[in-house]
């Protein structure tokens, strides 16, 4: 291909572009007026929808096949997922035949040994004083057999426990940054309301984290970078609420939080202390060759035993969200809480 055809192709892919945003332009606007004239808020959960009935109804296909892709990306993760997930079910089911296995055949043992003790104790009422003496020495080799079998047998099932225990953490934690995954943040959602049963007051706060412009270093500097920041963030916020909730994260570099038996006005403080700390923090990586500064926005809600654990934490997305709107590095709550 000589230059004045490259030039010719450039030109064209340059046309596409320029015309495939104005597509996308147009499919906005019609969404944002869909969704004003609906009296919807634009949220970015409503907006996806909206954006792609509107690109149906303009015949933008171009626009279309991008949002359904997007879809397609979403669904791969998500098998991705639930493939890990069944993985790591499957070795906890192999695990625990291994248990039973081992525990039936040390059981199996232990009942030989209490057979033989029982043999000797009817031998004392069939023998004289000399077997007698005999068969107590041979009881006594015995129960001393027997007791190191059972040590031997509690050490083991202790070992197991042990593994199970550790098996199960690993479940429930995110590989990368090490706090919990989203498994674990949906189980104790669903435990939120439950904890407050048969007390007189029960409040709690969920907390949603999310670091501001991400996505321009994982574009600037590439993802090993972006994994390094997030792992930094994570220590930060495990740090923030070590003695106070669990943290968790919910995808990509969001990160929620659970502060059981605090009320907004304690959790906003500490949240106010991390944003501060945030703006000296240096996050680094490729051996310190690469260093960052970077900021968070939060939202935060409260409920207590009374409310649904899941409208409390739709509530403090919505206030992410406002905190974004509001250019960023902030923490926004409901007014009145």
């Amino acid at each position: 291909m000589n230059n004045s055809q490259l030039a010719y192709k450039s030109q064209q892919d340059d046309k596409k572009w320029k015309d495939t945003l104005k597509d996308i332009c147009e499919v906005a606007r019609l969404c944002l007026h869909n969704l004003v004239g609906s009296n919807i808020p634009p949220l970015p959960r409503c907006y996806e929808q909206e954006f792609e009935q509107a690109a149906l109804h303009l015949g933008k296909n171009d626009v279309l096949d991008m949002v359904r892709a997007d879809g397609e990306r979403q669904a791969y993760t998500m098998r991705t997922v639930i493939l890990k997930a069944s993985e790591r079910i499957g070795q906890a089911r192999a695990f625990l035949q291994n248990f039973d296995k081992d525990a039936r055949k040390e059981l199996g043992r232990m009942e030989k040994q209490i057979d033989i003790l029982s043999s000797r104790l009817r031998l004392l009422n069939d023998h004289g004083l000399n077997e007698v003496v005999d068969t107590a020495l041979s009881f006594k080799n015995c129960s001393d057999e027997f007791v190191q079998e059972l040590s031997l047998v509690i050490e083991n099932i202790t070992k197991q426990q042990d593994m199970l225990q550790e098996l199960v953490q690993k479940v429930h934690e995110d590989p990368l940054t090490g706090v919990l995954n989203r498994r674990a943040w949906e189980r104790d959602l669903g435990q939120l309301s439950m904890q407050g049963q048969g007390k007189d007051s029960f409040n709690y706060c969920i907390v949603i984290a999310d670091l501001d412009n991400f996505k321009e270093i994982n574009d600037k500097h590439g993802h090993p970078v972006g994994d390094a920041v997030l792992k930094q963030f994570a220590a930060l916020l495990k740090e923030h609420f070590r003695s106070l909730g669990s943290v968790y994260r919910y995808g990509g570099d969001e990160f929620t939080v659970i502060v059981p038996e605090y009320d907004l006005d304690f959790v906003k403080k500490v949240l106010e202390d991390l944003r501060k700390r945030l703006a000296s923090v240096l996050f680094v990586a490729m051996g310190s060759k690469i260093k960052i500064r970077l900021s968070a926005s939060f939202g935060l809600s409260m409920g207590d035993s009374e409310t649904d654990a899941k409208d409390v934490f739709e509530e403090a997305d919505e206030m992410l969200y406002m905190a974004k709107s509001a250019g960023r590095n902030c923490i926004k709550c409901p007014i009145g809480q």
